[in-house]
């Protein structure tokens, strides 16, 4: 397995979670996610980032705010999206980064939505109840950026995900030639033997790829100037975010929370979120589809809050941007979002030359 590149550790969170008692792991983690935060921001910000719409698609409404939402619909709408980063290594040299590029035309393989597919017919599926905004090779296309271009890929977690079309496998060329997978060990060790209450949500060999495109990580690592991808496991064992901080703002995007107002549940107008948070005492409310670590998913949650910090458009609300964001639909009356930020985009992202002489 290619361990290479190494990238640096972030300061603090690593020793706080080492401690064995949750409750004591999550105040040390409070006070971690702040000394990390301000060790990231003085190094500076990232070169550029863009954000890209995917596709939306139907989510189990008892999931999405782990059974708080009130409302008849069984289903809210989460559109998924990419960041496209690029940030400049410990050698000085230009990297991109694409976090959650999802291949939706093969995700659809994934058992939920295979059965869910068959349920309600393909018409339905595909024309009503999803909605196809663009997909990663026209996006970068409009970047300007070739398959050439792209030095990693990194997802959140692998639920949905077929990565063989990106990186060769199974008898596909690889659309990115040089691309290798950043992925936490604890997600990789999971996808290749599931247990059966896990394997709904993985597209079946999804993970089928040469060994060699995959660099196992083992908690935070801190990519390079103004880019890091931060440990938060709950949603899956290896679940991880992405932090990215500009000249303006730090912002954080994963899966644990499908709305910016799961990290400020008392803000949210969704009806029974804000009841749901008060009666328990929880400041944020999970995206709960899978249960084994909802203790750990809590606590990254809170490390997500804390390191994004306030948004600059809104001070009620956190700079948190969700992979998949809780979208406004005809077809999930009463679950629209309270707020939604604007999309993360920040300097110019374009094509480099480096990559492409590698190439």
């Amino acid at each position: 397995m290619n361990m290479s590149p190494v990238f640096r550790p972030l300061p603090s969170l690593a020793g706080a979670r080492a401690e064995p008692v949750p409750g004591l792991r999550l105040q040390k983690l409070r006070r971690a996610a702040l000394d990390a935060r301000e060790a990231f921001v003085k190094e500076g910000p990232v070169a550029a980032v863009a954000t890209c719409d995917l596709v939306t698609f139907p989510y189990p409404a008892q999931f999405a705010f782990s059974g708080a939402a009130l409302s008849p619909a069984p289903y809210v709408m989460l559109t998924n999206r990419m960041q496209v980063v690029q940030f400049v290594d410990r050698e000085g040299a230009r990297r991109t980064l694409l976090f959650n590029p999802s291949d939706y035309e093969r995700g659809v393989a994934a058992p939920f939505y295979r059965a869910l597919r068959e349920r309600y017919g393909a018409f339905v599926s595909d024309k009503v109840m999803s909605t196809r905004h663009g997909s990663v090779q026209s996006h970068l296309a409009a970047l300007g950026l070739t398959p050439a271009d792209v030095d990693y890929l990194a997802f959140d977690h692998l639920h949905i995900q077929d990565l063989r079309g990106w990186l060769g496998g199974d008898g596909m060329p690889a659309y990115f030639p040089r691309a290798r997978l950043l992925v936490q060990r604890a997600e990789w060790e999971v996808v290749m033997d599931l247990h059966p209450m896990q394997a709904v949500w993985f597209v079946p060999g999804g993970a089928d790829v040469p060994r060699e495109r995959v660099v196992l990580l083992d908690g935070d690592v801190w990519l390079g100037q103004g880019a890091a991808l931060l440990s938060t496991p709950g949603h899956t064992r290896g679940n991880m975010s992405l932090a990215v901080a500009t000249s303006r703002e730090v912002f954080v995007t994963s899966e644990n929370g499908v709305a910016t107002e799961s990290y400020t549940p008392l803000q949210s107008a969704i009806p029974g979120v804000r009841r749901f948070a008060e009666h328990m005492g929880w400041e944020v409310v999970l995206n709960g589809n899978t249960r084994e670590d909802s203790l750990d998913q809590y606590s990254s949650m809170v490390v997500e809050k804390l390191f994004a910090g306030t948004s600059s458009v809104d001070g009620a609300f956190v700079n948190f941007h969700p992979s998949s964001q809780l979208t406004a639909h005809v077809m999930a009356p009463g679950l629209s979002p309270t707020v939604v930020l604007p999309a993360p985009n920040f300097g110019d992202v374009r094509p480099t030359p480096a990559s492409r002489r590698a190439a």
